[in-house]
């Protein structure tokens, strides 16, 4: 109510157009005109039935004469279910939807009217124009008309009238001398009882005078029972309608709903006969009190965008810190793990408060990066820009100063230089970790590798995080972070832990060339990802000449180091050879992966996916900065028993490289509950999507098609 009356209030005033809030567009596609609204982060406008509050969006179609035109409309795009502030139940859009009509032959008028709400609601409008030969206009500069591929995916996924299904059932029973009615209905036989979509099972559509209320769903076994309440509002018509009392309407009434039942893989329009009710049973009150009630505010299934139905807040909070715990023993943060663990081996006779003041400061290093990491995600997000887990490996600049940084440590492991911390410990022959400065930027640089492996529980954590609030997303981080730390903090507490490591000794030295060659590697890994992302042939030269200054500068530093003006003198080229580079540096063309003619893989696109609908297909989302997604591929994409599993399967198989920022992989992931790579997917022969999560296996592939 509070919603409908600020609407009134805005309107009368005239204060804001929908620009502020949406992007609107008009385009022509396979002679249908396609009104496309593509709402700002966190603004949404409502459905035909837009639930508690809020008020449908509408379409008026005019001639260039001014002239009405009535044009057939096709079904809305399947809407979903809030419950907001207030326990306000909502229906309607978020993000990008298309609405489709009959084009006409010249020149068409489309006047848009929207209810677009955040924290508070705006009335908007937006008038937009086609001539005769014009195939696309929108309300705000800069914008792209969609691929055609896109609009004709879109109506495919438009609700399809269809019969109700064979283990529908329901019924229409009256309140004893009331104007309220409820409906009934249950579905049997369900493998699962878990909804495809974030939405009812049934939701209706706007019928006067049946007036419905919300609904509450149960389950018992394999059968989910439904029922919703109706308030009969034909007393109100002009004339009034009675609720006959001997339980038979005078007319028929076809009631239309969307239906969202497990085992379908599109919601679909059904029409519910209401021919006449009964009145209620005292026994069925009792009956519903038997079966165990749905939580409403959580409806979604394990396959679907969003968060399981099964979990809680805090269950996502005990996620994220189980996938920090396991991230340390991701390949891509081992090397630095690794010298973590080296400085608590040279630990072992400090007291409990040296340990703890030490593995605090890397605590902190790790945890104020994830905090870091959440602001950024947090203020990408508020542009309108999608982002993802690992984003930051996206960038060349980025990249190419992770390389120096790995490089200079691993010189200093070898011994080639020594320098003093701010903290004034020194940092050679290994001593990186002894000082409180050197233990915070030891956080900070294990954060920065972990963050591009997946893990379990990860995955699901942070999709939570990227789909719910700001707030939510940096207590998600943070708990990612105090899992990634938590060993050394439990080192700390109890000292007696460090035992298990042999004490410090002379075989100590020979492990600090190794852990240098180890960080080498990762220099390797980083060089190759850097590869990948920028025209290399420009600067190629310039690259290798910067690492090899940097070398014979940190050598010569052990020479001169007595000359503080010499040092100066030694850093000088490296340092202008660097900055130069990097001033030069081109990103190749956004490009699918490279594959050769004769392997099984394709490109990925939402096109080829189009064209494969029919087949069984496999989706494998990876980056060369993924190291996870290498090592899966290793172990079961170049297998014989994977290809062999394949082919018997007629399977398509598609890879999608996110090395670089691709908005179009970054949507995908994001429609199907994914942040980040790897991230697999079966699309089955149906068109049905399932996300195969993180981890992948032959087992896991082939339970996924049955």
């Amino acid at each position: 109510m509070l919603k409908f009356m600020f609407f009134y209030i805005l309107f009368s005033c005239s204060l804001f157009a929908a620009e502020e809030h949406a992007t609107v567009s008009l385009q022509r596609v396979d002679n249908k005109l396609v009104v496309s609204v593509n709402h700002d982060e966190g603004w949404h406008t409502y459905w035909k039935n837009p639930g508690d509050a809020g008020l449908p969006s509408s379409f008026k179609f005019s001639s260039s004469d001014k002239k009405p035109i009535v044009l057939k409309a096709y079904e809305w795009p399947v809407p979903e279910k809030h419950i907001e502030a207030g326990d306000i139940l909502t229906i309607g859009y978020e993000g990008l939807q298309h609405f489709f009509f009959d084009d006409v032959k010249g020149a068409v008028d489309v006047h848009i009217t929207l209810l677009i709400c955040k924290d508070i609601c705006i009335p908007g409008e937006a008038d937009l124009r086609l001539e005769k030969d014009q195939s696309s206009a929108a309300n705000r500069k800069g914008w792209s008309p969609y691929s055609v591929s896109e609009l004709q995916n879109a109506f495919k996924n438009l609700p399809a009238d269809a019969a109700l299904p064979s283990n529908f059932e329901f019924y229409l029973t009256r309140v004893k001398d009331q104007n309220l009615l409820t409906l009934h209905y249950s579905m049997k036989g369900l493998k699962n009882t878990k909804l495809p979509k974030r939405l009812s099972l049934l939701t209706a559509f706007p019928s006067p005078p049946f007036g419905y209320k919300r609904e509450t769903l149960y389950v018992e076994g394999d059968t989910l029972y439904g029922k919703t309440e109706i308030e009969w509002d034909g007393e109100y018509q002009e004339p009034a309608v009675p609720l006959p009392a001997n339980g038979g309407f005078k007319q028929n009434y076809d009631l239309p709903f969307l239906l969202n039942a497990p085992g379908l893989s599109n919601t679909q329009k059904v029409i519910l006969k209401i021919k006449d009710f009964s009145n209620a049973s005292p026994t069925l009150d009792d009956f519903y009190k038997k079966l165990t009630p749905l939580d409403q505010k959580k409806i979604f299934s394990t396959t679907d965008v969003g968060p399981t139905q099964d979990m809680n807040f805090f269950q996502y909070l005990m996620f994220a810190f189980l996938g920090g715990l396991i991230l340390n023993l991701m390949p891509c943060v081992l090397p630095v793990i690794s010298l973590k663990l080296f400085g608590l081996i040279k630990h072992q006779g400090y007291s409990k408060k040296q340990l703890l003041r030490h593995n605090l400061s890397y605590a902190s290093g790790v945890i104020s990066t994830f905090m870091a990491f959440a602001g950024i995600i947090v203020a990408i997000k508020a542009t309108g820009e999608e982002v993802g887990w690992g984003f930051q490996l996206q960038s060349p600049v980025f990249i190419f100063a992770m390389m120096l940084i790995l490089f200079i440590l691993s010189l200093n492991l070898f011994g080639l230089f020594e320098f003093f911390t701010p903290g004034g410990s020194k940092l050679g022959n290994a001593q990186t970790e002894e000082g409180i400065a050197g233990d915070f930027f030891g956080g900070v640089l294990t954060t920065i590798l972990s963050t591009p492996c997946s893990a379990p529980f990860l995955g699901t954590a942070l999709t939570f995080a990227f789909t719910t609030s700001s707030s939510t997303i940096f207590l998600i981080f943070f708990f990612i972070g105090l899992g990634l730390a938590f060993p050394f903090l439990l080192t700390a507490i109890i000292p007696k832990s460090l035992s298990i490591f042999p004490k410090p000794g002379a075989w100590m030295e020979k492990l600090k060339y190794f852990l240098g060659l180890s960080l080498l590697a990762t220099v390797v890994w980083l060089y190759d990802v850097f590869v990948s992302l920028v025209n290399f042939d420009i600067i190629s030269w310039k690259i290798n000449l910067i690492f090899a200054f940097w070398f014979f500068a940190f050598f010569f530093m052990k020479k001169i180091s007595c000359n503080k003006l010499a040092l100066v003198g030694v850093f000088i080229l490296p340092l202008t050879m660097t900055v130069f580079a990097m001033k030069n540096l081109e990103m190749k063309p956004l490009s699918g992966p490279v594959i050769s003619k004769t392997s099984l893989w394709k490109p990925w696109s939402e096109s080829k996916l189009e064209e494969e609908k029919g087949r069984l297909v496999f989706m494998d989302f990876t980056a060369e900065w993924c190291l996870t997604c290498k090592v899966n591929k290793k172990l079961v994409f170049e297998t014989d028993a994977f290809e062999e599993f394949s082919k018997k399967n007629n399977i398509t198989l598609l890879r999608a490289d996110w090395t670089r920022r691709d908005d179009n992989i970054t949507q995908y992931l994001k429609r199907y509950g994914a942040v980040g790579v790897p991230a697999y997917f079966v699309q089955k022969t149906n068109g049905e999507v399932v996300f195969l999560g993180e981890t992948i296996s032959i087992g896991k592939i082939e339970k996924s098609l049955n």
